[in-house]
């Protein structure tokens, strides 16, 4: 009787090749699928690392304006962005007291809608006052693009990414 319960050792506790394949199947799906919202979420952390560092100059631009109660520009060179008086009192000054540089990638675009004249200098003033000139931002950093809209009164900026 006992020899008709008996089974091949080790058959019941192991996997078959057919279970293996079926179990890495579902692990390369679950890697698919988390691979793009991954890179997706880098791409979101690249960008506003990169707002972070020019809303900062801004945010350095305003204070250095009322405290000093002078103007103080963005201005935009082809690598970069930096903060210099409007009307600097020596060289130091002109060369600019900040300064984000985008390096190889390209500086954000400057869009000032209350511009009077068509194509206006890189150039975006705040004001003693607290305020400073409406101005959208674009950066058009291929991996990590993003858009910021200053509001003039309050010089709060709304970011946005694409």
């Amino acid at each position: 009787m006992e020899h008709g319960l008996r089974t091949k050792a080790g058959t019941e506790a192991a996997f078959t090749l057919l279970e293996m394949c079926i179990a890495i199947f579902i692990v390369v799906l679950i890697i698919m699928a988390a691979v793009p919202s991954v890179s997706g979420f880098l791409a979101d952390q690249r960008a506003r690392k990169l707002f972070t560092q020019f809303d900062d100059l801004a945010r350095d631009a305003a204070n250095h304006a009322v405290t000093e109660r002078r103007p103080y520009v963005l201005d935009w060179d082809d690598s970069g962005v930096f903060m210099r008086p409007l009307a600097p009192v020596d060289k130091r000054e002109a060369a600019g007291t900040g300064r984000v540089d985008f390096g190889d990638k390209l500086a954000p675009e400057l869009l000032l809608p209350a511009a009077l004249a068509k194509g206006p200098p890189r150039i975006w003033t705040f004001w003693p006052t607290g305020t400073c000139e409406p101005a959208t931002v674009i950066c058009h950093v291929p991996d990590s693009p993003w858009t910021a809209v200053y509001d003039p009164l309050t010089e709060q900026p709304h970011f946005s990414t694409p």
